[in-house]
């Protein structure tokens, strides 16, 4: 007898545990209590909210929104539909969804109802809609306080808590068009929060930076358009800071930097950071307005681009002075600093080149007067204004025309080929000696160069 209860206790228990180890069923009521539910724990998860805002990318007409729903009851081998239906909320307009008919199949209890919510009418307003389990269909109400959802939807545009700092400095005041343009342009609706580093509290400056750099080069690609769309209202309304030149941003060429190679040469983006700063034009569209209505070399943007052409030479030549007494070649000079030499430019002042006036024992100075004799600023800056009539084409260096490189103590030619002839070293001096020694020999009072032998 002792040995028959203990085997009954030992099956009792093995059963115990193989059972809590089966998947088990959700629980079973009676056939009267055979109904659906929405199932959620808390009160506050039966209210939900849709803001488009939040779905920017792709401008969609209809968000979906996903309600879990369970059944309660027996299992059954065929399928049932449920009704799922509508009623406005008093003191909401009414919210625009479409459901479709909702089925249950053969022994499936749980599933998620697919809401499609309709993009609504006006911006700024909240509308409101209850979707609730009427019981019409196959299958009844289930558990009561839980057949009935409250769904507002609003398209609303607020300025983001982070939009502050770094993002403020950089990407200019928040705006709802700002915000829209950049999901879109950046493929992401909630791009900020990726410029927000919430562990460091502050900004990542180097996206954001890039950031920057990415739209003003989308909306300066052309006049009409952006990425091959035309420009709408929202494009139009968008305006960004051009950096300053510090920042080093790197600005892609604009739809309308021909306009401005007459005096401005060909483009780099510091040039693009200098003529916003000299020009007043320090967001993209007042550069816009300030230059792409420009033509015919005409009016006031003609001669303030003439000044700021006039202004940026001296300075160029400083630059090269400065290459040159730190021994970069040619070949690695910071372009950035180039601006386009004119032939008409009325530059009235110029640092003397470091080659014309480099010590006695590096040899380059000997070498420039047996060309060019003694320096005077008149003479060096219509050498300069020569070779720029020349090599207008190509983009004169004006340092090209003492093509050597500083090598420790001592110095040596440069061996980067340069101009439209691709000539180096001495070759080179020759070719600039020529084009000065002939223009200069037809003015009315020539300076005073030598005659030499080639």
């Amino acid at each position: 007898m002792k040995k028959n209860i203990q085997l009954a206790v030992t099956l009792l228990c093995f059963v115990l545990v193989w059972s809590s180890c089966e998947k088990r069923d959700p629980e079973f009521y009676d056939e009267g209590a055979n109904g659906a539910y929405f199932d959620y724990e808390t009160a506050a998860e039966y209210d939900k909210t849709l803001n488009f805002s939040d779905h920017i990318v792709g401008y969609p007409d209809t968000v979906s929104l996903m309600l879990k729903v369970k059944l309660l009851g027996y299992l059954m081998e065929e399928g049932r539909s449920l009704a799922v239906k509508t009623r406005p909320i008093e003191g909401y307009g009414l919210a625009n969804i479409i459901i479709d008919e909702v089925v249950f199949s053969n022994r499936e209890y749980e599933k998620d109802i697919e809401v499609k919510v309709v993009r609504p009418e006006e911006e700024d307003s909240v509308y409101g809609i209850s979707i609730y389990l009427d019981g019409s269909g196959d299958i009844g109400p289930g558990i009561s306080g839980k057949e009935e959802v409250h769904l507002y939807v609003t398209e609303s545009y607020m300025k983001p808590s982070t939009w502050e700092g770094n993002m403020q400095e950089l990407l200019g005041a928040w705006s709802r068009e700002k915000q829209i343009f950049l999901a879109r342009h950046t493929g992401d609706n909630h791009f900020y929060e990726k410029l927000y580093d919430a562990g460091q509290g502050g900004h990542l400056y180097t996206p954001t930076l890039n950031l920057n750099v990415s739209a003003v080069n989308a909306l300066l690609a052309e006049k009409e358009y952006i990425g091959g769309e035309l420009k709408d209202s929202i494009a139009l309304a968008v305006d960004f800071p051009i950096l300053k030149q510090t920042d080093k941003p790197n600005y892609t060429e604009p739809y309308f930097w021909n306009n401005l190679k007459e005096d401005l040469g060909y483009f780099n983006a510091e040039k693009l950071t200098r003529l916003g700063a000299r020009l007043g034009g320090t967001y993209v569209q007042e550069l816009i307005e300030l230059c792409s209505d420009y033509s015919g070399g005409k009016g006031e943007l003609k001669t303030a681009l003439q000044k700021l052409n006039d202004e940026l030479v001296p300075e160029m030549l400083d630059e090269y002075n400065r290459n040159a007494q730190n021994g970069l070649t040619l070949a690695d000079y910071d372009t950035l600093s180039v601006v386009k030499l004119r032939a008409s430019g009325t530059y009235s002042k110029a640092s003397q080149p470091f080659w014309w006036s480099a010590p006695d024992n590096l040899g380059s100075s000997a070498i420039v007067k047996k060309y060019f004799g003694e320096y005077a600023l008149n003479k060096y800056l219509f050498m300069i204004r020569e070779m720029a009539k020349v090599e207008s084409t190509d983009p004169f260096i004006a340092a090209s025309i003492f093509p050597f490189v500083l090598n420790g103590d001592t110095c040596n030619w440069d061996p980067t080929p340069i101009g439209p002839n691709q000539l180096a070293g001495e070759d080179r001096i020759k070719e600039c000696y020529r084009i000065i020694k002939e223009a200069n020999d037809k003015r009315t009072k020539p300076f005073d160069i030598p005659e030499v032998e080639l």
